[in-house]
């Protein structure tokens, strides 16, 4: 009992201190917000980009004179337009007239997303386009900011916009963006750079020499405070190269981080430094690239493929929500080369853009590996069936809630006999404990001898002391994947089930100074303390103190669990807590079916015993069939649990265990220990007192 208390009281503490971790990050950004925090969101209030410096500004710079041979100078533009276009019943997006890019993404809400959502892009814009030259600085005088894009036939833009920009006699520029309905949110966008001069431009014939396309700012996705589990892991910017593997790509396919292979790599917002940007990778065959948060993603696709391909990451400047809290974003860039247009020659940039959410259904359709942009890590190979699934299941039952449970106990079933032999397999090591302990004492001055002889004690019984470690074995790789599954499946956002609001945030029931309050973690915490009930470790006299403080540990575990999942998705906590009752129900059928175990005897103890060959006859005996009862008894002093008791063996046994409780014995354990270890001896005392009166009665 005062183990209990005391593990109450450390839970206590350790939720006081996530309590007052998560009440000083509410007040920080409040002291630490920027001077210009306060400034408007909205669409309609962006500031004048006249007067905009380059926000991305890695190596950029101020192009020289040269590009003035090329570029017109800019002209003032005015208050920035917009126009939003190619409207499905998935989404929408807003162009811009300053730069042919996209400013917003509207995400309807639909059948693969329940909640709507609105990717803003406040300073460099989606697929925003710039000039560098070949170190990589941006020319801001070759493509002036703002360009002054001119929309083609608005009339027509339900399923193509076009943007065009000119500098009459020198160069232009068309923008088109196509989209199909049963595409998605897949679209395609194409750049035409012509040259209207008489002279070559692009490399090595003026200061055009490569083409910056920007893939916007990712913002967090407010979410309740989680100790564990930082906003700055979902921001990230990532690609996909099949040519040459970069340095910091693993020597293994698969291995763990953020790197999830020599050919994807995704550049999380914590990893940036202090600097708060990474120097450009230089890709040899790009795939795609990417910008995404938690739950959605702008992927860009070359059609064709481009060398020399460049990413660029960088910290973008914090923005407050809607409840003024401050959030973190992440801003993304890449550039290819422009290559050498002839006069009157013109040259075409073609694109598939996704610009939606990170669902693996919908990404896992396309060819160039776009579903790893769901990161599922090491355990890919179980996160992605998983989530398969999972989507299958919950079109089957309508929700995805009935969708977690349903998989849950498929997989629960699955392991069924790998986890039933576990059972059976512990069972009969508690069996052991006692003539392991009696081992143990014989030999605790020579561990070599010791191992040897348990080693052959264990294959004399047929017992394997690693076969209950083959469960959790199993299921750490199958949590770990349905953890990464559903940490990032954008179907669970805004998903309701029971009375959790959102399957990817915690089922709160009521907040208290910030402080979240969670049925379904306490719920998960009772099943799991009732399923170690199920499973006592017997902590007599003869156990050695590893095993002991193994298994206060275990005892322990479930107030473990309640702190580091408290806070994660209540989809998460709520497939631990349907295996918790799937497990709970398969050991009580085991427990029932599998019958008692019998204590083995050790080599000397067979010899020594004048019945040890079992085939005594004449001796008086109870009946073959005993109740649950008499088991236990038979149980506290080692014997079989059914069958005929010989009586010089149920002497022997009870002088043996007997042994263990000398009053010198128990003087040397502590006043805890000491009263287990009388009351056990009192317990073994009293069985030896029933049974041998039965066998008086019988005679």
């Amino acid at each position: 009992m005062r183990n209990y208390l005391l593990g109450v009281l450390l839970l206590i503490l350790a939720f006081y201190l996530l309590w007052e971790q998560g009440s000083r990050q509410l007040e920080y950004p409040e002291q630490t917000a920027p001077a210009d925090s306060s400034a408007p969101t909205e669409l309609g209030a962006i500031r004048d980009l006249n007067s905009s410096s380059e926000d991305f500004n890695l190596q950029a710079s101020s192009s020289n004179g040269s590009s003035e041979s090329v570029i017109s100078f800019p002209q003032s533009l005015g208050e920035e337009k917009f126009y939003e276009g190619l409207q499905t019943n998935l989404s929408s997006m807003t162009f811009s007239n300053h730069t042919g890019g996209i400013r917003s993404i509207e995400l309807f809400k639909s059948d693969r997303l329940n909640k709507a959502y609105e990717h803003k892009l406040i300073d460099q814009p989606f697929l925003g386009m710039a000039f560098e030259d070949d170190s990589g600085r941006v020319l801001a005088d070759a493509l002036p900011d703002p360009r002054g894009f001119r929309l083609l036939d608005p009339q027509n833009t339900q399923d193509k916009v076009t943007y065009r920009w000119e500098s009459p006699g020198k160069i232009s520029i068309d923008r088109t963006y196509e989209r199909l309905e049963q595409e998605g949110y897949l679209f395609r966008h194409r750049i035409v750079v012509r040259n209207l001069s008489d002279s070559p431009i692009g490399y090595d014939n003026g200061p055009l020499e490569r083409v910056r396309l920007y893939l916007g700012s990712s913002f967090q996705i407010p979410r309740m405070y989680n100790p564990f589990d930082q906003a700055s892991t979902y921001l990230s910017v990532g690609y996909f190269n099949d040519g040459v593997p970069l340095d910091e790509g693993c020597s293994c396919a698969t291995c763990s981080g953020r790197i999830d292979g020599e050919r994807e790599e995704f550049f999380q917002l914590n990893e940036l430094g202090p600097s708060g940007r990474i120097q450009p990778r230089e890709l040899s065959k790009v795939k795609w690239a990417c910008i995404n948060n938690q739950f959605f993603v702008n992927l860009l696709r070359p059609e064709s493929e481009l060398n020399d391909f460049r990413v660029w990451a960088e910290r973008a400047p914090s923005r407050r929500g809607q409840d003024g809290e401050e959030l973190v974003g992440i801003s993304g860039a890449v550039s290819f080369p422009l290559g050498t247009i002839l006069p009157n020659g013109s040259k075409e940039f073609a694109f598939e853009v996704y610009a939606g959410p990170k669902d693996y259904a919908e990404l896992a359709k396309f060819a160039d590996e776009q579903r790893k942009v769901m990161q599922f890590g090491i355990f890919w190979w179980i996160s992605e069936p998983l989530s398969w699934s999972l989507d299958k299941l919950s079109a089957l039952f309508g929700s995805y809630g009935f969708g977690i449970v349903v998989l849950t106990i498929l997989v629960k079933l699955l392991l069924w006999p790998l986890t039933a032999q576990a059972t059976r397999s512990q069972k009969k090591m508690q069996a052991l404990q006692g003539p392991l302990g009696k081992l143990r004492e014989k030999h605790k001055g020579n561990p070599q001898k010791l191992n040897q002889e348990m080693m052959k004690f264990y294959k004399e019984n047929k017992v394997n002391p690693f076969a209950g470690c083959w469960p959790i074995l199993v299921q750490i790789p199958i949590f770990l994947g349905m953890f990464w599954m559903l940490r990032s499946a954008a179907e669970l956002y805004g998903q309701e089930f029971l009375w959790a609001q959102d399957l990817s945030e915690q089922d709160s029931i009521a907040m208290l100074s910030g402080f979240s309050l969670n049925l379904l973690p306490i719920f998960m915490v009772v099943t799991q303390w009732y399923q170690m009930r199920l499973n006592p470790m017997q902590l007599g006299p003869e156990m050695s103190e590893a095993q002991r403080i193994n298994a206060k540990m275990m005892r322990f575990m479930p107030f473990m669990f309640l702190v580091f999942l408290y806070f994660f998705s209540s989809a998460l906590v709520l497939y631990w807590t349907t295996q918790n009752l799937m497990t709970i129900l398969q050991t009580l059928l085991t427990k029932n079916t599998a019958g008692s175990t019998s204590l083995p005897q050790l080599e000397e103890e067979k010899n020594s015993s004048p019945n040890s060959s079992g085939r005594e006859k004449g001796s008086s005996a109870m009946q073959d069939d005993v109740d649950d009862e008499e088991k236990k008894l038979r149980n506290y002093l080692g014997l079989k649990g059914r069958g005929r008791i010989d009586p010089m063996t149920l002497e022997s046994r009870y002088r043996e265990r007997m042994k263990n409780y000398t009053p010198a014995r128990l003087k040397e354990l502590s006043e805890g220990k000491r009263a287990i270890a009388e009351e056990k001896r009192n317990k073994i005392t009293e069985a030896y007192e029933v049974l041998k009166n039965g066998l008086n009665k019988e005679a």
